[in-house]
């Protein structure tokens, strides 16, 4: 005997979807969060971590995460996504790279080994916003780094 299925309207199997991407907020920057993401609050402003892995023999990651003293949320998007940045290596000096930051406020390059000085700014009204942070890159590690963006 063969018994049928039952149907599911398709809007139905979104909601699971919807409800996994949900979770903790970090509304106040100043918490510390609840799922211990570095970057999440501005506790993490300023700090670079080294991890052993990424990269490869001559070369590192950076990951960054912009955020900002600006608003309650230390990722609010008007201050921190499609920021201009520049990444300079200290010791060597030489031609700096340019970017944007993502929507998310994040900035994922692989660089030489060495001292690089990250910077990123914008103006708003005549006012102009900095967020800078110097990471040490060394071979086959990911440094991670919080810079924050303020307003004067």
């Amino acid at each position: 005997m063969r018994v049928p299925l039952p149907t599911v309207h398709p809007s139905l199997l979104l909601v699971p979807l919807f409800l996994a991407c949900t979770g903790p907020s970090t509304k106040n920057g100043d918490d510390s969060a609840d799922n211990g993401e570095f970057c999440s609050t501005l506790n993490d402003g300023g700090v670079t971590v080294a991890v052993a892995e990424g990269g490869n023999d001559t070369s590192g990651k950076l990951s960054l995460r912009v955020l900002t003293d600006e608003s309650t949320d230390a990722r609010d998007p008007l201050y921190v996504a499609f920021k201009e940045y520049t990444l300079e290596n200290v010791d060597s000096g030489g031609v700096k790279t340019f970017g944007k930051t993502s929507g998310d406020g994040l900035v994922d390059e692989l660089l030489g080994a060495g001292n690089w000085a990250f910077s990123a700014a914008y103006t708003r009204g005549s006012l102009t916003c900095l967020a800078q942070i110097d990471a040490l890159i060394e071979a086959n590690t990911t440094t991670l780094g919080c810079p924050v963006m303020t307003c004067p």
